[in-house]
């Protein structure tokens, strides 16, 4: 698990409220706490479709007020958390239908210990939930695509507001188009011209 310097625990944390790309966790029991561990993967999932990543952090709880409360992990968990850490990426794997690119650190902050987990933006195919979790409250779909979120307050939801499609599906298109721009297929814009034609021109060069 790679360490993580003071200093960027501060920069992560220092706005002390959520956003599109931060989502803050409560310490939680990796092996008893199913309903935990889901909305955890799902966040994950969630991040690895938003633009530009983000960083999960487990150690934040959130009050009744809805104010945050750094309260750092429990040691037991953090054991658990260590020991597991390759179980845990195994569970992310199987809920997932394209890798997810992540890294679990542990920092300091306050004198308390967390875990950041940074999530890198798709590259190429975005990331679909590929089977139903366990827990009844049912935080993982299969056929899901999971999004952060900011209709009501940042969050990890299931892709549905009609904003957030338009750019899932925008990053989406430009990613594969420049994927294609690297494999050698270049597009031809010769104004109007016979679409068939054209179609049939752009099939032969990819």
């Amino acid at each position: 698990m790679k360490e993580i310097l003071e200093v960027v625990m501060e920069q992560v944390l220092q706005g002390n409220a959520e956003n599109i790309n931060l989502e803050f966790k409560s310490s939680f029991d990796l092996n008893n706490n199913e309903w935990a561990k889901e909305r955890l993967i799902r966040s994950i999932l969630a991040m690895s479709n938003t633009r530009n990543g983000g960083f999960v952090v487990i150690g934040v709880k959130e009050e009744n007020d809805k104010s945050y409360s750094y309260e750092g992990l429990n040691n037991d968990h953090l054991l658990l958390f260590k020991s597991k850490a390759e179980d845990l990426k195994s569970q992310i794997e199987s809920f997932s239908s394209s890798p997810v690119n992540y890294e679990i650190g542990l920092g300091k902050y306050r004198n308390k210990d967390f875990l950041l987990i940074s999530v890198t933006e798709f590259s190429l195919n975005p990331v679909i939930c590929s089977k139903n979790g366990k827990h009844k409250d049912k935080h993982l779909e299969e056929g899901a695509i999971y999004v952060r979120s900011l209709k009501e307050k940042p969050s990890s939801v299931k892709l549905t507001n009609p904003f957030d499609i338009q750019d899932f599906l925008e990053r989406v298109v430009d990613k594969q188009i420049l994927n294609l721009n690297k494999r050698g297929w270049k597009h031809e814009n010769v104004g109007t011209v016979n679409s068939s034609l054209l179609f049939e021109k752009e099939r032969s060069n990819f």
